[in-house]
């Protein structure tokens, strides 16, 4: 049995390895597999890392977005705890089999949702002591430099803990702030790049995955749908399934929004939306459901899908002018995928997801959810 470790690169859109020194992932293409896949839609940071650590859609495992808001009281609250899950993530089934496991996250709400029986489990934003001591204080959440404490400390975390499973993700900090040509998103990529290395020689006996939750663009303008509608005269409630409390990153705007508006209304919504400049579909709750595998009692009774340069937002005024990068939308949803001593082929890795159906062959773990997809 071959151990192994999950990489989740948050927001680490394919084209910034295509425009970096990346001398270990390079290895890893050459001598292993490398490729591209994609994520599930919303393409937003909770639902694609339950799907991962799962290996099912949102369908199944039930996180639909970052915020749920529920239409019968009329109060939203963030997706952060595991309550949310209809099911558990990967860490009770492998600790079931005798694996011993670690989760790695940067941020709090993260071990909280997902969080469901790892053996080792760290945030970034308040790391144990005996972590500290060893990899030194972590940098603040908004920096490229938390980033780096969290592959020091899953460096770490295998050589004191020796889990048989472990997964760890990043924040998609930098990636927001500067593009794949900018010097500090290629100088970012580069000091990943080399605690990836270490990690190559100094874990052999480890197979590694590495993929992202989803990817990153430009985008030039936003909408309120809400307040667009209400020009119109008609009421309804919009949630953008990428608000968090982590502002800074994205200002909550993102490519696809959730819309509850009355049955009466919903063929007139409808219309005056697709008349809007940067909405590109307007999907109803069953369109969504089944051509992207949503809970539907979870999304809203229309999906919003913005263009490439569009994102949906809780605004100021209907239409503004915006300079920022963002995802959500399906252009967001193609990732990189990486394999290191896999003994998968590189066409059953098609999704982010399928890094969980990898790594569970080299356990030699036959888990059910991953049956169920099948």
């Amino acid at each position: 049995m071959r151990k192994a470790v999950i990489i989740c690169l948050d927001g680490c859109d394919p084209a910034y390895l295509t425009h970096s020194m990346t001398p270990a992932l390079d290895y890893i293409a050459s001598s292993g597999y490398a490729g591209g896949g994609q994520g599930v839609v919303p393409s937003v940071t909770n639902v694609n890392h339950v799907s991962i650590l799962t290996g099912t859609f949102p369908e199944e495992h039930g996180i639909a977005s970052n915020y749920w808001y529920d239409p019968a009281t009329g109060q939203g609250e963030y997706v952060e705890d595991g309550r949310y899950l209809k099911g558990a993530t990967v860490f009770a089934g492998l600790k079931e089999r005798g694996c011993r496991t670690a989760l790695i996250v940067t941020k709090q709400k993260l071990l909280r949702l997902l969080d469901c029986g790892a053996d080792v489990a760290i945030a970034v934003e308040a790391p144990p002591t005996e972590v500290i001591a060893a990899v030194g204080p972590p940098q603040p959440i908004y920096s490229a430099e938390i980033d780096y404490w969290t592959l020091d400390a899953l460096a770490w975390t295998l050589r004191e803990q020796g889990p048989d499973f472990a997964y760890v993700t990043t924040t998609d900090y930098t990636f927001h702030m500067h593009g794949p040509t900018d010097e500090e998103a290629q100088r970012h990529m580069g000091r990943l790049d080399e605690r990836i290395g270490r990690l190559l020689t100094d874990f052999p006996d480890y197979a590694l995955y590495i993929t992202a939750d989803h990817g990153m663009a430009d985008k030039t303008h936003a909408i309120d749908p809400a307040r667009l509608l209400a020009r119109d005269g008609i009421h309804a409630v919009f949630v953008p399934p990428i608000k968090d409390r982590y502002r800074v990153h994205h200002g909550d705007m993102g490519g696809v929004g959730y819309l509850y508006v009355d049955e009466a209304q919903r063929a007139e919504a409808t219309a005056a939306l697709l008349a809007a400049p940067g909405v590109e579909r307007v999907l109803t709750r069953q369109q969504a459901v089944a051509e992207f595998r949503l809970p539907g009692e979870r999304i809203g009774d229309l999906v919003l899908l913005a263009d490439p340069h569009t994102v949906f937002g809780e605004l100021e005024a209907p239409l503004q002018e915006v300079r920022l990068r963002s995802h959500g939308s399906h252009y967001e949803r193609a990732v990189p995928i990486l394999a290191h001593q896999s003994s998968l082929r590189g066409s059953e890795l098609a999704w982010n997801m399928d890094v969980l159906k990898a790594a569970l062959r080299d356990l030699e773990v036959s888990w059910p959810q991953q049956q169920r997809r099948a």
